[in-house]
């Protein structure tokens, strides 16, 4: 009876804790990190809209408020996407800047109107204030660095970076898929990347560990700011290329194409892509080196390449086993299986070569990669199974 006693005691207390951890608001961060549904956030949104009532100077909670509407918003739309109506962010924008207007909060928010909002031209540029005022906001650091990286500001940006990376916070298995991407490259290369992870991650191998600093590291959504794109060019000593005309989807495509010609052509640097990217330009002329794509406009060896990276560059222990937190368990496991296509090939061939240690070593390593992502459906995980398999 003692014994079931203090079970009931122990269920009674749990269920008091849930009830008083779902009236407290929690830190809205990105999907990328965790993912919740537009119910959580709309809950989440006004625990956080009650909490600046309660403290109108708490600028984290009207950041807070924001960022859960925000995503209340995203995700119910029937896509996900970022075509919403945005009245209620332009309204908790609009009220902070008449009940705060010197703070941090309303600096803040005001780089996020002119972000994402569509009535935002009017809005003053005031993010480097906000830096200034609390460059260890670590819930920040994402936002600081967009910002640093579309201004050319590499200083300051440099700063927080290692600050960012000081923290410890940030994915051991980003880190490392990054590391690999970059130490596969020949010196002096050039990245195309996409993505707030691809490039948040890549930044921080360079400007917070200090590694392969040779190389630069660019976002293709980002070149769309003439900011960005500006400095960009500046950064590579090249003439400045105009920003798109043709806003069709083709005629966007049709202007990154001659980008990244453009850039290959003025610099002479070795061109790469990250295999992550969503579309892929001039493919006939793309190399497969592992976890990059080379753009050549000639034939060569690349399989002897990405050989080289996997048997003496890439870093690959953190893909059997780790001995730190994961923080970004919405996209790190996931993102590891794109080693299985990257290197099926050269699977491929150490089984056709006879090469038996190197090939029980890299099946082993993609087996692996399987049974360590979670959340895959059984579909999913035999579709990974069957392409190793095959």
């Amino acid at each position: 009876m003692i014994m079931l006693a203090a079970f009931l005691m122990a269920d009674a207390y749990a269920a008091t804790d849930k009830t008083e951890t779902a009236s407290k608001p929690e830190q809205i961060v990105s999907f990328v990190k965790t993912k919740h549904d537009a119910g959580w956030y709309a809950n989440q949104a006004r625990l956080w809209e009650a909490q600046v009532t309660l403290t109108p100077s708490d600028d984290d909670a009207w950041i807070n408020w924001f960022h859960a509407t925000r995503y209340k918003l995203m995700f119910e739309s029937e896509d996900d996407s970022f075509d919403f109506d945005d009245a209620p962010l332009a309204a908790i924008a609009a009220k902070v800047r008449r009940e705060r207007p010197d703070s941090y909060a309303r600096y803040c928010l005001d780089y996020y109107c002119n972000m994402w909002l569509k009535e935002s031209e009017n809005q003053a540029d005031n993010m480097e204030k906000a830096i200034r005022m609390r460059p260890d906001n670590a819930y920040m650091y994402k936002d600081y660095v967009v910002y640093l990286l579309s201004k050319g500001k590499t200083d300051l940006m440099a700063d927080i970076l290692k600050r960012w990376y000081n923290t410890g916070e940030y994915s051991y298995s980003l880190l490392s898929y990054a590391y690999n991407q970059l130490a596969g490259m020949e010196y002096n290369g050039i990245l195309f990347v996409n993505g707030d992870t691809p490039t948040f991650s890549s930044l921080m191998v360079q400007y917070g560990k200090g590694l392969y600093t040779d190389r630069t590291v660019i976002c293709v959504g980002l070149l769309y700011s003439p900011d960005y794109l500006k400095n960009i060019c500046i950064q590579l000593g090249i003439s400045q290329i105009e920003g798109p005309t043709d806003w069709t989807e083709q005629g966007l495509r049709t202007w990154e194409e001659n980008l990244y010609l453009t850039v290959a052509r003025e610099t002479g640097r070795p061109i790469y892509f990250s295999t992550l990217m969503d579309h892929l330009p001039f493919t006939d002329k793309l190399y497969s080196e592992g976890l990059v794509y080379k753009y050549s406009p000639r034939r060569y060896d690349n399989l002897s390449v990405k050989r080289r990276n996997f048997e003496e560059v890439y870093l690959t222990d953190y893909l059997y086993e780790t001995f730190t937190p994961e923080t970004y368990e919405a996209s790190a496991y996931k993102l590891n299986l794109n080693y299985i296509p990257c290197f099926k090939s050269l699977l491929d061939f150490y089984k056709e070569n006879g090469d038996k240690r190197q090939m029980r070593r890299l099946y082993g390593l993609m087996k692996r990669i399987v049974i360590r992502t979670e959340n895959l459906t059984d579909e999913e995980r035999k579709r990974y199974n069957d392409e190793i398999d095959r």
